[in-house]
């Protein structure tokens, strides 16, 4: 962050740009290999190789704009629903960024002095699958989660936040959400001067905004909601998004309240859930899970229980 910071005071030293308005800026710009969506009501998409960054801009003096993405609040968040097939058993779905830092998880209460939890992946993996989805006769009341960045594993001194959730609705099927500490979801600025934006050495020109937001359908987001109270998932974990409310989607899908599910009314199949050769990508049926809103975070060191919940893959 010091040398973004450094780098931005040695362009502004270098580029005496006259007074600008907002409107000025709004604009498309292309820009180190990303598209750059900066529109009047002063939000912005950045679209590039597998990221998606949304958020806030603003143009400040000397012609600085600064960017404030969108970013999740919480490091973990975790969804539930009661799946009457369980019956005793949990079910928990891993796969959505417990990857990406070694990560770790502990069913019912913690120990206050010296909590210990549990690896989720085998330390240093590189093999993974999707889904990984970890079943256990263990009754969720309480579910704790908490993270190492790797660049801290071996600091023994690093305090992580323990995020534990109480299960107060007794849900038995699960999905958890972490969210990695990412360059993504911190400000950063650029310099516009001379028609386009400059950051360091790479410069992108101003293109006509409407022409390019037909282009490309995410161009069209608003913002990214990293909490929602709901998510949808098919019954193989792809996740399915919709505005429930929106006229399109109540044509197509009707509530069954007593499987807690939205069906397709015209090709859903009763039981076809249940076949071997079920379609990750059929939508005919939705699981409903709710975000869980009741946890406590602390910040302290912790025992490291090193069996992971999921084996090395790379050893298949």
């Amino acid at each position: 962050m010091k040398k973004i910071i450094i780098l931005f005071a040695i362009m502004l030293s270098n580029y005496n740009a006259k007074a600008q308005t907002q409107n000025d800026v709004v604009g498309y710009y292309k820009l180190r290999g990303g598209s750059h969506y900066l529109k009047p009501d002063g939000t912005f998409v950045i679209i590039g190789y597998a990221t998606l960054i949304t958020g806030k801009w603003t143009l400040k003096e000397h012609g600085e704009v600064q960017f404030i993405p969108d970013a999740p609040k919480e490091s973990f968040q975790v969804y539930g629903r009661h799946t009457p097939e369980l019956k005793e058993n949990s079910k928990f779905m891993l796969s959505n960024g417990l990857h990406e830092e070694e990560t770790f998880m502990h069913i019912g209460k913690l120990s206050a002095v010296k909590p210990k939890l549990q690896r989720v992946y085998v330390k240093g993996h590189h093999c993974i699958k999707f889904p990984e989805v970890y079943t256990t006769t263990k009754k969720a009341d309480t579910i704790s989660f908490t993270s190492l960045p790797y660049s801290n594993s071996e600091n023994k001194e690093y305090k992580p936040k323990i995020y534990t959730f109480n299960n107060i609705e007794n849900f038995n099927d699960f999905i958890v959400y972490h969210f990695e500490d990412k360059d993504n979801y911190h400000p950063f600025s650029y310099l516009y001067k001379d028609g386009g934006l400059y950051y360091s050495k790479h410069f992108g020109e101003k293109l006509d905004l409407n022409e390019e937001l037909s282009k490309s359908e995410f161009s069209q987001i608003s913002g990214i909601d990293f909490a929602p109270n709901l998510v949808l998932y098919t019954p193989k974990y792809k996740s399915y998004d919709a505005d429930i409310e929106n006229e399109e989607f109540k044509l197509n899908y009707t509530l069954d309240e007593k499987r807690n599910a939205y069906i397709n009314k015209l090709n859903y199949v009763a039981g076809e859930e249940n076949t071997a050769d079920y379609d990750y990508n059929n939508t005919n049926l939705l699981y409903i899970y709710k975000k869980i809103n009741t946890f406590i975070t602390t910040q302290k060191s912790f025992l490291i229980e090193e069996k992971s919940i999921f084996k090395d893959h790379c050893k298949e």
